[in-house]
């Protein structure tokens, strides 16, 4: 960010001339923040501006115990994680030497820290004239860090300023975060409306659903009447619930008032209250299912939309939109809506899946690790993603409920030729692939590609399976490696294999090939995606400078193939 830094620095220079001014003329605010320094003059600002680590960390400190006195005062919360980011902001800020964080960091020394974060926004939003743009994720950080900044004091404008982040960097895992906490936090009460078909019966016995409440923890309340002239047995076994987040809930505890236990023989007339406890809060539920036995039969009884008491009137989750110019990413399977949300981070690639339950019954989604190839082919497997819903990678989703998952890959890459996504929709699998996914701003890498005019010797370029073969030659002296480029020419995945290669060397002295791989995947043999390019290599263990005869065999689907070579250099 050092260029546009520069280039913005004579902008903001009057302004950092006035609030020079103003920090000489507060003597006693200069004095407490400097107490070693003379009042600060134009001139020595700079030096001044160097702040020695203890002296961050006291007015660090200093500031979090306003901002939570602020807070209190407001009636706000301030949680050990929005403490912690304000934390990192505001320290960031103050170690910062780049002279355009001056003014801001000015402001936070005198103990304004809103307009320092102001100051932040007001950077990130400045073009003029032919001046280069700021970066896009460059801009976002900066308001980012002014809404970490900004949450004790204004949470709205703290939240204002994530969502404008949010627009310059969309896949952004903390930006929502942060988004999807202050939403809640920053939302109105939950109005609570009256509950429909509360009241239901089941074998002589009168239920009402009465709601739900956050205390510590969700606690939901379901009453029970005995209408019947004879006793009834009442077990109760797990409710379940899904969230706003469309994450699955189940009780810790159930506990009928009347027996202090999760069964009760319920005498004629009789009425007492059950219990359902949860181990977290929530201030809606999407989905609410109670599982009961009366005598032995059983029922299940399921509520939408619940409104917590105590909770918030938070947005439930939504799918979120495909790349319009890409159509092919949205598409449905048994009543199974998906989108595929694209791959980003290039140190370790991230793939996204929305998913939507538009059925009447329950889906089984199971999903399984991913493969993708990077621009030089070789093929990437993914860890086994975890559904949202359920944290595992299998998981039933309810009608109507909006959920998904997130694919972690283990190395970096900046493009994938290919992303293969597999997983299953009520026992039935689904493979989907995407081509040409760059996954962060940098340049287009080189892609591996088959050079035909580059092969070694008359026989060193032939088709087989559907498949192009380019010899390459060898190299390597000392533990010789032959290479052989294969590209599929088809429009489907080709097998190929890699046999042994043998030949002789000095005077005719025979050699094999100690092994054979296919880049791709580093195995012997390996599917090669439509399109696109591998290689091949025969590796050798004793030193060779010249093969005098060279013979390799090869196989493209049910196709073999071999190809004699003479007087082969190593190079």
């Amino acid at each position: 960010m050092g260029k546009w830094f520069g280039r913005i620095a004579l902008i903001v220079g009057f302004i950092s001339a006035v609030i020079g001014i103003v920090v000489y003329v507060n003597d006693e605010v200069r004095a407490r923040l400097f107490p070693d320094l003379a009042p600060a003059t134009r001139a020595d600002v700079q030096e001044q501006m160097r702040l020695s680590e203890e002296r961050i960390v006291s007015v660090v400190q200093a500031s979090v115990s306003a901002a939570l006195t602020n807070a209190q005062a407001q009636g706000t919360d301030f949680s050990g994680d929005e403490r912690n980011n304000y934390e990192a902001a505001l320290t960031s800020l103050l170690a910062s030497e780049d002279p355009t964080f001056n003014d801001a960091k000015f402001l936070a020394l005198s103990g304004q820290t809103e307009a320092a974060a102001d100051e932040l926004v007001t950077m990130a939003e400045l073009t003029s004239g032919d001046a280069d743009p700021i970066p896009e994720r460059d801009r976002a950080s900066l308001l980012r860090s002014a809404g970490d900044i900004l949450v004790p004091s204004d949470p709205e404008k703290a939240l204002a300023t994530y969502r404008k982040a949010q627009e310059l960097d969309p896949d952004n895992q903390i930006l929502a975060t942060r988004i999807q906490q202050l939403s809640a936090q920053t939302a109105a009460a939950n109005q609570v409306a009256a509950i429909p078909n509360a009241q239901f019966e089941f074998d002589g016995l009168l239920f009402e659903f009465e709601g739900c409440e956050n205390s510590e923890k969700l606690n939901c309340v379901l009453s029970v009447t005995n209408t019947t002239p004879d006793e009834k047995h009442l077990f109760t076994r797990s409710v379940w619930a899904v969230d706003e987040h469309s994450r699955w809930m189940r009780d810790a505890r159930r506990n009928v008032r009347a027996s202090s236990h999760y069964t009760w023989n319920v005498p004629s007339l009789e009425a007492s209250q059950i219990d359902f406890t949860f181990g977290r809060t929530a201030n809606i539920l999407q989905y609410l299912t109670f599982d009961l036995h009366v005598d032995n039969v059983s029922y299940k009884k399921t509520f939408r939309d619940v409104a917590v008491r105590g909770g918030r009137d938070v947005q439930v989750r939504q799918m979120r939109p495909i790349d319009p110019s890409y159509p092919d990413r949205a598409f449905s399977v048994s009543g199974v809506q998906f989108h595929f949300l694209g791959c980003s981070n290039p140190d370790a690639p991230v793939c996204r899946f929305d998913l939507l339950n538009t059925g009447s019954e329950m889906a089984v989604i199971n999903v399984r690790s991913d493969v993708a190839y990077d621009h030089s082919s070789r093929a990437i497997e993914s860890f086994l993603p975890e559904l949202d819903i359920s944290g595992d990678n299998r998981g039933e989703v309810p009608p109507g409920i909006t959920t998904g998952w997130t694919v972690n890959f283990r190395k970096p890459s900046s493009f994938f030729q290919e992303y293969r996504a597999s997983f299953e929709v009520n026992g039935n699998r689904i493979t989907r692939s995407y081509r040409d996914l760059p996954l962060g701003d940098g340049p287009m890498p080189e892609i591996k590609t088959l050079d035909a005019a580059a092969v070694f010797g008359p026989d060193g370029y032939f088709e087989a399976g559907g498949v192009e073969f380019a010899f390459m030659g060898c190299t390597d002296t000392l533990k010789p490696v032959c290479r052989t480029d294969v590209r599929n020419t088809t429009d489907a995945y080709v097998k190929v294999s890699a046999g042994r290669a043998e030949g002789t060397h000095d005077g005719r002295q025979e050699v094999r090939s100690a092994n054979a791989v296919v880049l791709m995947n580093n195995d012997f043999s390996g599917e090669i995606p439509p399109g696109l390019t591998t290689t091949i290599e025969h590796r050798f263990s004793p030193e060779v400078g010249t093969f005098d005869t060279l013979d390799i065999r090869y196989s493209a689907g049910d196709q073999r193939e071999s190809r004699s070579f003479s007087a082969v250099p190593v190079q």
